[in-house]
């Protein structure tokens, strides 16, 4: 639990006031007398953070407004407890970006919970990633049942971290990952090939201006990210029939260049993704390909004025990490840094990967002099994180930042965000095996349960003994929904260890041609449909605890679809019994395909694992 802390109006900057006003809604943070007094001194510009315990007095000396909530993180931890804490800032930005375009769209009261914890771990920048989820005028399918910001939504939160020292940067996409705004018939003129803007195309220009315009107008950083990444087949569609085959290199630099000249007009500080132009210069197209080779020619025409984000969320050896940042420098950026606090494709934190590879990506920007850090927290294949979950990723990653021990970081976690760090790192277990391919696999196909044991036979009885501990462990925490959702872990996890003993249980019944074995399995899928629709519910509850509502249909028809499905199993197990059909197709077909055909099966994602047959 956090300590109960005073201060006193008179004695503290309208900026700190500011700030403390906004942490006390939710932070035992009181205006007026009592102990301990906290007293927040401002020192010289780049000074080291230092808080320390004087008798009943908490002194916070501070060089930003950022570094002043870092300490009242440390000090409602009680951390000053143990002796004086002393700290130097790494890097100038420190920030997050937030998917919020991959069907999950925070609410603005949560994204202002957020701010607050943000605040309070030591980030002082955050950027909602907005590909078609925010209100543009006069394009009413910009963010057309997507659950979009309005204006008014950006400004709040915009004022909201402001006072909060957090610089909210507006960020949008002008070339690439457009699909969901070029699928209407509505942007037929502007669109290249998939989901990559026109090039060159005036039209294409009016509606980048709107998207800018926006920004300017919504945040008060005059710096802005323009996306550009991942544009691959530019200029190979309307493009080339327009203005034939051109040099990728050559539509993206003028590309680029056409829309920097749109943020100068508006007086904004634009910067990209810089995976294109190594992309460009591979022979395979490889991001991270270090015989990458970029024309003089283009360097020369890259606009001076545009900043490069190299995002990397893969390697977990500072060797990679440094040889980019040097083969940034050589193109004359200074690399602003994007790792990842890894949240996609996974129900959970995936507490693995962003330990591995952001601890060394952290470690290369420090030892590399790199100013501007920030960590990405995707949701690609459907948003269907409990991203609260992250807010632990997040604090491991500060606590890198700041070189913080694990001990220090602990203490801070709980009285920030309300629960014990280790706790949600138990959730992290789901991922273990993979939570959501197990989720998607039809009941009948078995697609994953397939090809995962065709590679390792062991797999399904070491993941169902995996997932009946877990949901043991979790068990305790069955009741908590809040300020994580472990209840929905706990019950992932049983969900899980039952849905992997049915498959195995079905196969037992159904290949051994035991009648009172299969009756009882048709029986059995009664009890998956109840917990399939338990588990609808769980995710209903947590996205809606946190996310505006469009994007929760997807999961009801995922999930819904794999509960019709145990329906039909039942019946057709039903049929086999009475004498009606004489074998299950997919079963048979399932164990007529050879293993090692299997080996090779790369069945991915919902749609590669709900059905073999087309889902549009």
């Amino acid at each position: 639990m956090p300590l109960t802390l005073y201060w006193n109006k008179d004695k503290v900057t309208e900026e700190i006031r500011r700030a403390l006003t906004e942490l006390a809604a939710e932070y035992p943070l009181h205006e007026g007398a009592g102990e301990p007094t906290l007293e927040f001194i401002s020192g010289a510009p780049g000074e080291p953070l230092r808080v320390s315990r004087e008798g009943q007095r908490l002194r916070i000396r501070y060089a930003t407004l950022s570094d002043a909530l870092r300490g009242l993180g440390a000090a409602l931890a009680g951390l000053p407890e143990r002796g004086e804490i002393v700290e130097d800032r790494s890097f100038s930005t420190l920030g997050i970006m937030l998917d919020c375009s991959r069907n999950a769209v925070m609410e603005v009261e949560h994204v202002k919970r957020w701010l607050r914890r943000l605040a309070l771990l030591g980030y002082n920048m955050m950027m909602l990633y907005t590909e078609d989820t925010y209100q543009l005028p006069g394009e009413p399918f910009f963010g057309f049942f997507r659950g979009a910001y309005s204006p008014d939504d950006l400004r709040a939160v915009d004022d909201y971290a402001a006072r909060l020292g957090i610089e909210m940067i507006g960020c949008v996409q002008t070339l690439a990952h457009l699909a969901q705004i070029l699928k209407w018939a509505a942007y037929s003129k502007v669109g290249d090939t998939g989901g990559i803007l026109l090039a060159g195309e005036a039209d294409t220009y009016a509606l980048i201006r709107k998207m800018i315009e926006c920004c300017a107008r919504s945040f008060r950083s005059r710096r802005i990210h323009i996306g550009m990444d991942e544009a691959h087949g530019l200029g190979r569609g309307r493009y080339m029939d327009l203005h034939g085959c051109r040099r990728p290199f050559d539509i993206f630099n003028e590309h680029l260049d056409k829309v920097i000249g749109i943020c100068r007009e508006h007086g904004l500080k634009p910067m990209i993704w810089s995976d294109m132009y190594f992309r460009m210069g591979s022979k395979t197209g490889d991001y991270y390909d270090k015989e990458a080779v970029i024309p003089a020619d283009v360097k020369a025409a890259i606009p001076a004025d545009v900043e490069f984000v190299y995002w990397d969320y893969y390697h977990d050896d500072e060797q990679t990490y440094r040889d980019f940042i040097r083969m940034h420098r050589d193109l004359g950026k200074e690399p602003i840094v994007g790792s990842g606090i890894w949240t996609w494709g996974s129900v959970w934190y995936e507490r693995g990967r962003t330990e591995a590879n952001a601890a060394p990506c952290v470690g290369a920007c420090k030892k590399d002099g790199i100013r501007d850090l920030f960590f990405c927290l995707w949701g690609d294949d459907g948003g269907y994180c409990e991203f609260d979950s992250a807010l632990a990723g997040i604090a491991f990653a500060a606590a890198q930042a700041y070189g913080e021990s694990g001990a220090a970081m602990r203490e801070r976690f709980e009285a920030v965000c309300g629960i014990g760090y280790d706790d949600v790192l138990i959730g992290c277990e789901l991922e273990k095996f993979s939570a959501p391919p197990i989720l998607w696999d039809d009941p009948i196909y078995g697609l994953h349960w397939l090809t995962r044991r065709a590679r390792d036979p062991e797999c399904w009885a070491q993941a169902l003994a995996h997932y009946r501990r877990l949901a043991r462990r979790l068990s305790r925490l069955r009741g908590q929904t809040e300020p994580v959702d472990m209840a929905h872990a706990g019950l992932l996890a049983r969900y899980l260890a039952t849905k992997i003993e049915f498959r195995m249980k079905l196969e037992e019944a159904y290949y051994s041609r035991d009648r009172a074995k299969m009756e009882a399995m048709a029986r059995g899928t009664s009890r998956m449909m109840r917990l399939t629709e338990k588990v609808i519910d769980s995710f209903r509850r947590q996205w809606l605890r946190r996310n505006r509502r469009p994007g929760l249909e997807v999961l009801e028809i995922r999930l819904g679809g794999v509960r019709q499905r145990y329906a039909e199993l039942a019946t057709a197990l039903r049929e086999l019994v009475s004498g009606e059909r004489d074998s299950i197709w997919e079963l048979e077909e399932a164990r007529a395909m050879p293993t090692e055909a299997l080996t090779r099966c790369n069945a991915r994602g919902y749609r590669g694992l709900a059905s073999p047959s087309s889902i549009t």
